[in-house]
């Protein structure tokens, strides 16, 4: 029952069987309160600016990161109470949602913050943001219901390559030539005495004036090389069994691989068969929140059925690598020895390639040795249980084509052997 309705209909009963000033002032008071008080609260709510502090939270897996939420009423109307809650996927602290209650006065800003724990790789779009708002007295309470736009970009485990037996076997993009028409200054190899012709950017000056004759330096000749990672994420080529497991691991290893090359200084990109996948709350998807965007968001390189990202150097393609791999996911693709066999022929002369595949079928060992001719240097890494050629295990690190063999210890530690 609406107990304030009684009190206006008593009131009026004794304004008018005993009509005092106090009664009606008292009536007319009321009444106002009653009438004009949700219309004002419903005007200020409405008026509520909702901010994220960032587009976008990244973490890698165990990370707990905190998302803050800016409210800002730009109204002179004061709104006692604000409470809300955002909807969660269920891989974000099992999609249970984050409640706050703030108060907003007039034209004022209030922040409510919660922290989520980046436990499952993927890409996820939090929301809706579910709002209420109401006064001291009880009398109303309003709710809306807004489609917020924050993604959570959890990225894959990063190996250190300690555990992955890689540090000396890895290819290095700067390929040694015997043609002198490479010069790398970057990498000297000794000095000599000053020749008419030679350069003066070529001269070392502090040698030169310690031992009193002009010294050039003499500079390594490389060529500077890419390196491709080919991912097999093919539905068809895992165990059913292991179908989850092992594609993680194929993931992990990519980006184990990716982390080490990029930070050496090397230009490495990204060629996959997956496909790209967002995640969102069964409130959000129900409601359609976001369905415009299918993909996981800003900059990822989806252009058909085949992710290509090209190689470049720096912690930005880095971080492009690893947001694209947060957000790929098995499916049924091409024949992915068929994929790196046209892929790898456009590929510059020189380049290493890094395969990353679930089984080292005799269709891709075929594939990746016909490429050996064309100046390729091809390394396979097996995620699966068996290597169906182990004659290409342990071969010597100056072999064109090399074979390793990846696979989850019992107590999660990954070795590669």
């Amino acid at each position: 029952m609406n107990w304030w309705k009684l009190y206006l209909v008593l009131i009026m009963l004794l304004a008018l069987f005993f009509p005092a000033r106090g009664i009606f002032i008292v009536f007319y008071a009321v009444a106002v309160v009653y009438w004009g008080a949700g219309r004002l609260l419903k005007y200020a709510f409405s008026r509520v600016e909702v901010i994220h502090s960032a587009q976008r939270t990244r973490l890698f897996p165990g990370d707990v990161g905190e998302i803050s939420i800016t409210f800002r009423n730009r109204t002179i109307i004061p709104l006692a109470w604000l409470s809300g809650y955002e909807h969660l996927p269920v891989a974000l602290e099992s999609g249970r949602a984050k409640r706050w209650v703030i108060s907003l006065g007039p034209r004022a800003s209030a922040a409510a913050a919660y922290s989520v724990t980046g436990f499952q790789r993927g890409v996820y779009t939090v929301g809706p943001l579910e709002l209420a708002a109401g006064e001291p007295l009880g009398l109303y309470q309003f709710s809306r219901t807004i489609a917020t736009a924050h993604d959570i970009v959890v990225y894959p485990r990063i190996y250190p390559l300690s555990e992955l037996g890689l540090p000396s076997r890895l290819p290095q993009g700067n390929l040694p030539t015997k043609l002198p028409i490479f010069p790398d200054p970057a990498r000297i190899a000794g000095v000599r005495s000053y020749r008419p012709g030679d350069g003066c950017r070529a001269i070392h000056w502090r040698l030169s004036a310690r031992t009193g004759e002009l010294k050039v330096k003499l500079f390594q000749h490389t060529v500077s090389a890419d390196t491709i990672i080919f991912l097999n994420l093919n539905e068809t080529d895992y165990p059913v069994e292991g179908l989850y497991t092992g594609s993680e691991l194929a993931v992990e290893t990519a980006a184990s691989l990716a982390n080490h090359l990029v930070r050496a200084g090397e230009s490495v990109g990204l060629i996959a068969n997956g496909g790209l996948v967002r995640r969102q709350s069964s409130e959000a998807a129900v409601r359609g929140t976001g369905a415009e965007a299918q993909g996981p968001g800003e900059d990822l390189p989806s252009h058909g059925p085949t992710i290509k990202l090209l190689p470049r150097k720096g912690t930005a393609q880095l971080m492009q690598i690893l947001e694209t791999l947060a957000a790929v996911e098995c499916r049924a693709a091409e024949d992915f020895p068929q994929l790196v066999a046209d892929e790898a022929r456009s590929l510059p002369w020189g380049t290493t390639i890094l395969v990353v595949t679930p089984v080292d079928s005799p269709e891709l060992v075929e594939s990746v040795t016909a490429l050996l001719p064309l100046g390729y240097q091809v390394m396979i890494f097996v995620v699966g249980r068996k290597v169906q050629h182990p004659q290409l295990l342990y071969r010597p690190s100056q072999a064109s084509l090399q074979l390793f063999h990846v696979f989850r210890r019992a107590g999660g530690e990954v070795e590669i052997g």
